[in-house]
């Protein structure tokens, strides 16, 4: 049987292989500050909460990424994102990262016309 460690070790958050060749759209819920990872490699970091989907640990990038389009954190609930995969260097590695694009409603288009009748 082929087991994959995603199977014999599931994580609490969002991961690489989820979103991998499939990007996923979510509507946030919530951020909030949480410990994460584990013994001296454990940090303060903003965790992302996505409707119907686990939660994201959010890195430098991705905070900045959503913060230009929506504000502060506390104004993003109710925005939908995109979460996909794009190659990162991390530790002088290039790996799988994950990235979010902020879906940003376009603008209602303006009328060129103007129908207005003056007498």
């Amino acid at each position: 049987m082929v087991m994959k460690a995603s199977d014999a070790f599931p994580s609490r958050y969002l991961q690489t292989s989820v979103v991998k060749g499939k990007p996923i759209v979510a509507t946030i819920s919530h951020v909030e500050m949480e410990t994460v990872g584990q013994g001296a490699d454990q940090k303060r970091k903003p965790v992302l909460y996505l409707d119907g989907q686990k939660p994201m640990v959010l890195n430098r990038t991705n905070f900045e990424t959503l913060a230009d389009a929506f504000g502060d954190s506390d104004e993003w609930a109710g925005n939908k994102v995109k979460v996909f995969t794009a190659r990162t260097q991390y530790q002088g590695k290039s790996i799988d990262g994950l990235r979010v694009e902020p879906i940003v409603p376009k603008p209602a288009p303006k009328n060129e016309l103007n129908d207005e009748i003056t007498f």
